[in-house]
């Protein structure tokens, strides 16, 4: 596929809300500290009794009072807890772009994506359905379950009546949402989207089945040192949930209000592996082409990139693939652009963690604090990147990658850039 720019008008993106519910945060100030301060969300799971299984760690989110972030209390009941997240976070990104929604709502929208969506719903509705038989099904069941219900729901509670869907490519979900959002800008089919993803799998089910295939850490002695990406005793990743949603806006649009602004979107890229439904590409294909076209979409070289969000979930071979995509697309820059993981504090969030990890990039535009990878005690040595271990600050960093890939060899890789006008 070749530079989308050719096809697109010069409409620009910037981002002018944010918000965020996660394993160590349940607003954006509360993530921020806790990420500079290098403090783990991860935790022995108290949302049910894991009896004698072998995984019993992960990283819940404790919810806040909910009566600001709904207008009906009974909603809280009736919807699943990935949409109860991506409507805590939808509305604090709202509130943080200022914007009127009735002025115009026709050009505004939503798209939230999940990987699994209402994990919630499906199992205590099947539970009663196995249990109790199908009278006793909920009628708020399939409101619940499908994964469009974020968008839908967050749409409904603002009034934003241009486009509202939702996206789902297993651990890519917030990327490829952010992407898709861009283009929808881009094109002129809408000035505004509340874009990101949202995720709630730590029950007897998700855990089970990302347990199921070997892909989650077993270091249930120390749960707050278990997510280790980059460390050559990383054995998996953590679950974790959570949400994050920013409102991409054209520029023009943006200005025209007087919005503040956090960084602009200035390059996507995705692709697919076509190789296996779990594991990457031995030679990083997909992920080295995702690089690659967002690179070249937002019209930079790899010397001009000054962060890495890395996808660094803490797989043994995850995060050597991603290393060698990074090394392959950058270089010998590669090895020294610093690069970091979200994931090491707050587990791997799946649908929910390339948006939650954006927020976390705005932090770098807005004062330059570029957060630590926690855990890395013994490097691997066949990961030949620049891991950030400190919190530092660099107020001269101008572009930052985020690195997404998901199940099914999904890929998405996008770029943000500070705003200069």
């Amino acid at each position: 596929m070749g530079n989308m720019g050719s096809n697109f008008s010069e409409r620009r993106v910037v981002i002018t809300g944010i918000g965020t519910i996660n394993p160590i945060g349940s607003n954006v100030q509360e993530f921020w500290k806790n990420l500079a301060d290098g403090e783990s969300g991860i935790r022995k799971i108290s949302s049910f009794d894991t009896g004698d299984y072998e995984i019993q760690i992960a990283g819940e989110v404790d919810l806040p009072d909910l009566s600001p972030f709904f207008s009906s209390k009974k909603m809280t009941r009736r919807l699943d807890r990935y949409n109860i997240l991506a409507q805590v976070a939808g509305v604090q990104a709202l509130e943080d772009s200022g914007l009127d929604v009735s002025k115009n709502p026709e050009r505004y929208g939503s798209l939230i994506g999940s990987g699994v969506g209402g994990l919630y719903s499906h199992f205590d509705n099947v539970g009663r359905i196995v249990t109790k038989g199908m009278n006793a099904t909920s009628p708020f069941y399939v409101i619940g379950a499908i994964p469009s219900t974020g968008s839908a729901f967050f749409s409904q509670e603002a009034g934003l009546k241009g486009p509202s869907f939702s996206l789902n490519s297993a651990c890519s979900s917030g990327n490829h949402s952010f992407g898709t959002s861009m283009m929808l800008i881009k094109s002129g089919m809408a000035d505004v989207m509340f874009t990101g993803g949202s995720e709630a799998i730590i029950n007897k089910a998700g855990v089970s089945a990302f347990g199921s295939i070997g892909a989650l850490s077993l270091r249930n002695d120390s749960p707050e040192t278990a997510s280790r990406p980059f460390d050559i005793d990383r054995d998996g990743f953590v679950i974790g949930e959570g949400a994050g949603v920013m409102c991409f806006e054209e520029l023009e649009h943006a200005k025209a209000r007087g919005a503040k602004i956090y960084a602009e979107v200035s390059g996507y890229g995705f692709s697919s592996d076509a190789y296996d439904l779990v594991a990457p590409h031995p030679e990083a294909d997909g992920a080295i082409r995702a690089i690659q076209m967002a690179l070249d979409e937002a019209g930079l070289t790899p010397s001009d990139i000054g962060l890495i969000n890395c996808h660094g979930t803490s797989t043994p071979l995850g995060d050597k693939i991603e290393a060698y995509a990074i090394n392959t697309v950058l270089k010998e820059y590669g090895k020294t652009v610093p690069v970091h993981s979200t994931k090491s504090m707050t587990g791997h969030l799946i649908g929910g963690a390339s948006a939650v990890e954006a927020v976390a990039d705005m932090r770098v535009f807005i004062d330059g604090t570029v957060h630590p990878t926690i855990n890395v005690f013994n490097q691997d040595p066949a990961i030949e990147l620049n891991v950030v271990t400190e919190t530092y600050v660099d107020k001269k960093i101008d572009h930052i990658i985020s690195n997404s890939f998901g199940f099914g060899g999904q890929n998405a890789s996008i770029i943000f850039s500070r705003y200069k006008g």
